[in-house]
């Protein structure tokens, strides 16, 4: 990776891996179904998974017959997919890469960013530039499906200390919410075995307006928000969003 694509992920989702894969297989099975129906996918039909981690939604959909390919800046999350894929005899294609740097041209029927995977960049642009690369990637036809938190609800809902245990490990979280810049700053800090270590993440936060002006600005139509998954309009009271836009033409 070059210099100009390093960030606090850099340090943060190795140390965090612990974290993650905690949602019961049940529920990821059935988030699963609901983005396949959503982006209407099938058998044989070319997903994009960005970013995909450890493929807690790449395995299932490789499993469904979906020609996945997956693109993450975690390497070590890569090297897991990777063996997971072996060993259930799953081909799936994986990129090591930054999401504003992906190079895919037309190659898609839909593609994905899943679990507030999105607004990780300081510069407005840099985000905005994920949407134009992913735009890029799909066929025309092709729907691109964003979930991710909504603004307004963490707005209403806004903790500033939060806990929880993970095995042995205890995590700390301390929240701060710049107005200014609608910009989640969190420090994470993990206890184990009497040590402590502290990750800053800083993630921008978006209300589902936002989101449909720069879903506009990139060439999207047929854009639809939905605020949860058993469907229904997005809210106040929606904790997570799920966003959809269409390249414009026929697959």
């Amino acid at each position: 990776m070059s210099k100009r694509d390093s960030g606090w992920w850099d340090e943060f989702f190795p140390a965090f891996r612990p974290l993650f894969g905690l949602l019961p297989r049940k529920a990821t099975n059935a988030q699963v179904r609901y983005f396949i129906k959503l982006l209407k996918l099938r058998r044989g039909r070319k997903f994009l998974d960005c970013p995909c981690g450890i493929g807690r939604i790449a395995i299932p959909m490789a499993k469904m017959g979906i020609r996945v390919t997956g693109v993450d800046i975690t390497e070590s999350y890569l090297k897991e997919l990777s063996r997971k894929a072996e060993k259930q005899r799953l081909k799936i294609d994986l990129r090591h890469c930054d999401m504003r740097r992906i190079q895919f041209d037309s190659q898609f029927d839909a593609a994905a960013n899943i679990w507030t995977s999105f607004g990780y960049f300081e510069k407005e642009s840099d985000n905005l530039l994920v949407l134009k690369r992913i735009y890029k990637a799909l066929k025309p036809g092709g729907k691109f499906l964003l979930h991710t938190i909504n603004r307004d609800w963490l707005i209403a809902n806004f903790q500033p200390d939060g806990w929880q245990q993970v095995g042995d490990t205890k995590v700390l979280e301390r929240r701060r919410f710049d107005y200014a810049t609608s910009t989640s700053n969190t420090t994470f800090t993990l206890i184990a075995e009497g040590e402590e270590t502290a990750y800053d993440t800083s993630i921008r936060m978006y209300s589902y307006h936002e989101l449909i002006a720069m879903f506009k600005a990139v060439g999207f139509v047929d854009i639809e928000g939905l605020g949860s998954e058993k469907g229904g309009p997005i809210s106040h009271a929606s904790r997570m969003m799920v966003v959809i836009g269409t390249r414009p033409g026929r697959r």
